[in-house]
Formats: C-alpha cells, structure tokens, sequence
C-alpha cells in the first residue's frame, strides 16, 4: 500500500505565523503544513462563505413565507429525506471511487442548485414548493458530499496530524459562518435575499479549482485496501466487488463492534441533536425572544460561528489526550448553557451566550469525528462516515422539527430548554450505563 504520509504530505514545518518565538503552524495547525489540505482547507472556506450567506437567505425567505417556526424546521426535514437512501449508496461509492473526482461532481451539482435558487428568488417567483424541491435536491447532494470530504481527510495529511485537520474541517464551516452569516444580514437588508444566494453560487467555483489542483492518487480506497491483502498473501481477493447489501452491512457492523465509540456517536446525536435548535431556531429566536432584524440575525449567526472558531483552538491546544472525560464534560455544559440562551434578555446577552454554544457544539463534533477517524480501517471509511453523517444530519434536522413543533405550543424558550433538559438526562445516563466512554482517546 502506498504510504498515506508519503511526500505528498511531508512539508516543511518551519513556516510560521510570526517571528521566532510566535504563533506558527506546528503547534495551532500543523495539518496546514500539507500543501493538499492547505488547498482543500481554502477551497471550501471560500464555497462555504457562500453557502453561509444561503443560509441566512434562505432562513429569511422562509420565515416571510410562512411567518412559523413548524416551516423552519419542517424544510430542514426534507433536506433530510433523500440522505438515508442516498447515503447508502453515496458510501459505497466513497470507498470505490476516487474521493477526489466524487468531490468534485458534487461540488458542480452544488453550483448548479443554487443557480437556480438564487434566480427564482431575484424573479421574485419563489414560492414555497420551490423550497420545498430545491431542499430536497440540496439534500441529496450533500448526502454524498459531506461523508466523502470527510473521508478526504485521511489523503491529504499525516495521520498524527488528523485530529488537527478534523477540528479545522469543522471550524472552516465555523469560520465561513462568522464572514457569511454577518455578510448574509447586511446583504439581505441592501441587496436582497435573491441576489445574496445568486452570490453563494459563485463561491462554488474556488473548491472545483483547489481539488484539481491537489495532488492525491485517484484510486479508490477499496482497491487499494484489495491489493495490500494481496501483497500479504492473507486470503484469496474477488476480482469482483463487494455485493452491495454485504457492503452496506459492513460499515454498519464496524461501528457495531465498538460499543464504546458508538456511545459516543450516540452522544454527538443526542445532546448535539437537542441542543443544536439553539441555532437552526435563529431566525424565529431573532424575531420572537430578542426583536431584531436581519441584520442582528446575521449578527447571532456570526455569534456562533466566532464560538466554533474558539473550540477549535481548544481542541488544538486541550484534547490530544482524554478525549473521553473531555467529551463528557461538553455533554453536560451544552444544556445548561441553553438554558441560560433560552431566556437572554438582549442581543448583547444571548451573542455572549452563542458564543459559548459554538465552542461547545463544535468540541463535541470534533471529539467524536476524530474518535471515530482514528478507530476505523480506511476501506471502509467512506460507509462509516457516511453513517456518521446520516446520525448527524438527521439529529440536528429532528431537534430543527421537534423544537420547532414545541414551540407552536409552549413558546420557543420553554420548548428549546425542553430539549436541552433531555439532552441533560442522556449524557447523565449514558455515563452512568457506558463508562467506557470516558475512555476513550
């Protein structure tokens, strides 16, 4: 098997940040030091800047729309609807595909989405089975998209630098929201949501560009993983690929056999699940709890993301070891901070409160991906991820409908604390019936 860390990926460390004795990559960011993931890292702020600013558009349009929290979380829903099929087959083609050239197509069916979004809106014909539509092909795309650049990691760097690429995959989506979603406000305010997401689809074009400029084998991880076993002379190999039912089953049981990593997977879609509605609810939340506008939606938005930004650095300074304990202690911070969120009197208060939501969402993420990246084979990392992914995705879609559908009924803070207060009970009780989990590194 060619060397994962082989000299595509083994670049001078000595580029810093400062003069002698400053902030250099090494030590914040030492995955940067791979001039591919530099490439990929900087491709998908720049897409992700726009998708930001389709976010905030979006949200808006569909609250003037509908003027209902139930709609807020209801097209989330269906964004969801086509990943379980989707994925399963989006999972296979991770692992017998180049990662690369998957990436790519993906991308481009991005482009052409919200091309289209973005024209309906300026011609001011969108309505909201227009919506309705172009998030659920939203949805299908991304169901291949997000597990495959996830599995994309494991190509672009050392493998002592994964948990460092893991925390600033996520922290680019973080970082475009604290550009995007403060950009997103003003441009809604002047422009108009129509051309705010016309301008997210030319953000598409900088990651096509940097993945055809990263230099990566394009050979699929399932071929490569069928000619180390060659090589070892372990077992005969089939010329014909994995049946598909057999494949599916088999990044199913990967997760299965690891109790311990499966709780805290769990954990990630639970707690994350119910307290993440603090910020899927946003735009309801600016409106109903702290009577803002859009440019103060923009400006909670930004909130968030700057808190995501902050975890990051912890997860690059703290949580190279006891990654266990750590995650434990995030599970149970989440809720309480939401409660306090819930009920924030003013912007300054729930921004301060954002902030610490952020952080905390995103020390959870990063703590269960890099687990679960450092604990699984890479021939069938494409299924586990995509796996992941659907965990992910429909966790926070489900806490979007089910705070969303409380809030009908008790009002938004009640039914957010709702959430965080059951998250709460699972964090407790999962300590108390999954020790293990602590344990985990």
């Amino acid at each position: 098997m060619a060397d994962p860390n082989g000299p595509l990926l083994r670049e001078s460390s000595s580029s810093r940040l400062g003069g002698h004795g400053g902030l250099s990559t090494s030590t914040m960011a030492p995955a940067l030091r791979s001039r591919n993931f530099r490439l990929f890292w900087i491709g998908q702020t720049i897409s992700l800047i726009g998708t930001s600013l389709q976010v905030v558009a979006e949200g808006w349009l569909i609250y003037q729309l509908t003027h209902s929290t139930f709609w807020l979380g209801m097209t989330s829903f269906l964004a969801l609807l086509p990943v379980l099929p989707i994925s399963l087959v989006g999972g296979i083609l991770i692992d017998r595909m180049p990662r690369r050239k998957l990436i790519q197509i993906t991308q481009c069916c991005l482009l052409v989405q919200s091309v289209i979004f973005g024209l309906l809106a300026v011609s001011g014909q969108l309505a909201l089975w227009h919506i309705i539509v172009l998030y659920f092909i939203f949805g299908a795309i991304l169901a291949i998209d997000h597990p495959a650049r996830r599995a994309f990691l494991v190509e672009l760097v050392h493998q002592d630098d994964l948990a460092n690429a893991v925390a600033l995959n996520a922290a680019v989506f973080n970082l475009s929201g604290l550009i995007g979603y403060a950009l997103g406000g003003l441009l809604i305010a002047t422009a108009g949501a129509g051309y705010t997401m016309l301008l997210n689809a030319f953000t598409y074009i900088a990651p096509i560009i940097m993945l055809a400029l990263i230099r990566v084998p394009d050979v699929a991880a399932d071929r490569v993983a069928k000619r180390d076993i060659a090589q070892a002379g372990d077992r005969p190999i089939s010329p014909t690929p994995q049946p598909f039912k057999a494949a599916v089953v088999e990044g199913m049981l990967t997760l299965w056999r690891q109790p311990a990593l499966l709780g805290a997977v769990s954990l990630m879609a639970v707690v994350g699940g119910l307290t993440g509605p603090a910020l899927g609810m946003l735009p309801a939340y600016a409106d109903a709890v702290v009577h803002t506008n859009a440019i103060g939606l923009g400006i909670l938005m930004a909130a968030g993301a700057l808190g995501s930004i902050l975890g990051t650095i912890v997860i690059a300074r703290f949580a190279k070891r006891a990654r266990g304990p750590l995650l434990t202690v995030i599970s149970l911070c989440l809720p309480i901070l939401l409660f306090g969120f819930a009920f924030a009197s003013n912007l300054v208060l729930a921004c301060v409160l954002l902030v610490a939501l952020g952080a905390a969402l995103l020390i959870l993420q990063s703590l269960v991906i890099t687990m679960v990246q450092l604990q699984i084979p890479d021939r069938v990392r494409g299924r586990v991820m995509t796996l992941y992914s659907i965990l992910h995705a429909g966790s926070e879609t489900g806490g979007n409908m089910v705070v969303g559908w409380l809030a009908l009924y008790l009002g938004l803070p009640f039914a957010l604390c709702a959430g965080g207060l059951a998250a709460a009970l699972y964090a407790l009780g999962l300590r108390t019936a999954l020790p293990a989990v602590d344990r985990l590194e």
